[in-house]
């Protein structure tokens, strides 16, 4: 049934089929990625760039190191499954892959690490892509495990936000910044949840100046500053990531207007004390009040100005 709706679609002239196509990308997404989503546990971190930087240039070969990274902090990697930036932070994942396998020396060369279910099973789960249909790329990003490729941008768009756990983008084109400021304001806005946002640059100054300028023409608020960091190293961004993490579980805003984080592990009583200043002193009445719980702490009656007041929050335990 799936293939005659798909064949269908793709035959048809009209525009009347687009939401149908719209809908069988996004049911085909979730079939997909089935296994990822139900991994509470688990978390993916995107990172993207321009597909032009070639294999051997600086920035290149620090996407592939910053994927090794991420895998070995226990993070999976998701791009937009093509080439330049986002095939060298899949192939850093598959090097960090092949890295912890060789370490308990099973195999007896590395055709047949490769070749094996375990390698495949790691793969699958940690060298992820999202992929769109253009006529202009059309080389195979032979790195990636779990891939998806779309027609709409926006349904692409949609996984990357439900997916990711952070993300990371690289110096790209028109691309980048259009991903890069989408989960900005998702964020920006509440429609997704906090996570680590960071820009990775040798020469940043260009993306610096543009948030120097949104805030001076206060079209940003200044709490907002504190939801996406700029950084010039690699290794500086898969660390904020990991100290994120390394506090927070999850941010759930179900019970608006409370604001419910969960911890890996019980707040020390410094770490409480840290909260309670904030909430109480440099934000008091944007909040009323803090209550703890053994892994929880929640921001009761959250007054939404910016949620980078919540991110301040974190930051000071993390």
């Amino acid at each position: 049934m799936k293939k005659h709706l798909h064949d269908y679609i793709d035959d048809s002239k009209t525009h009347s089929v687009r939401g149908l196509r719209i809908l069988l990308e996004y049911f085909y997404a979730l079939e997909e990625f089935e296994e990822i989503l139900e991994d509470d546990s688990k978390h993916v971190v995107s990172v993207f760039g321009s597909a032009r930087t070639l294999p051997g240039h600086p920035e290149y070969e620090d996407a592939r190191k910053l994927g090794k990274l991420l895998y070995d902090k226990g993070f999976s990697v998701i791009t937009g499954g093509s080439q330049g930036i986002m095939r060298a932070a899949n192939e850093g994942a598959i090097d960090g892959i092949v890295a912890e396998l060789k370490k308990k020396k099973k195999y007896k060369s590395l055709e047949k690490l490769m070749a094996s279910k375990e390698f495949e099973k790691l793969k699958r789960l940690n060298s992820l892509g999202l992929k769109i249909s253009l006529p202009f790329e059309e080389k195979e990003n032979v790195a990636l495990g779990t891939v998806a490729t779309f027609h709409y941008f926006m349904v692409r768009k949609f996984f990357f936000a439900n997916l990711s756990s952070a993300f990371i983008a690289c110096e790209g084109g028109w691309g980048t910044r259009d991903e890069l400021f989408e989960v900005l304001t998702l964020v920006q806005t509440g429609k997704t949840e906090l996570m680590p946002i960071i820009y990775v640059s040798p020469d940043p100054a260009h993306i610096a100046n543009d948030v120097k300028y949104a805030l001076k023409t206060k079209c940003i608020s200044p709490d907002d500053v504190h939801l996406f960091q700029i950084v010039k190293d690699y290794k500086k961004a898969a660390q904020i990531v990991e100290k994120f993490y390394k506090v927070v579980k999850k941010i759930s805003y179900d019970s608006k207007p409370h604001i419910e984080i969960y911890t890996n592990k019980p707040l020390t009583k410094v770490q409480q004390g840290k909260v309670k200043k904030i909430v109480e002193g440099k934000y008091k009445g944007f909040f009323d009040g803090v209550d703890f719980f053994k892994t929880k702490f929640v921001l009761k009656n959250f007054k939404i100005k910016s949620y980078g007041k919540i991110r301040a929050v974190i930051d000071a335990i993390s």
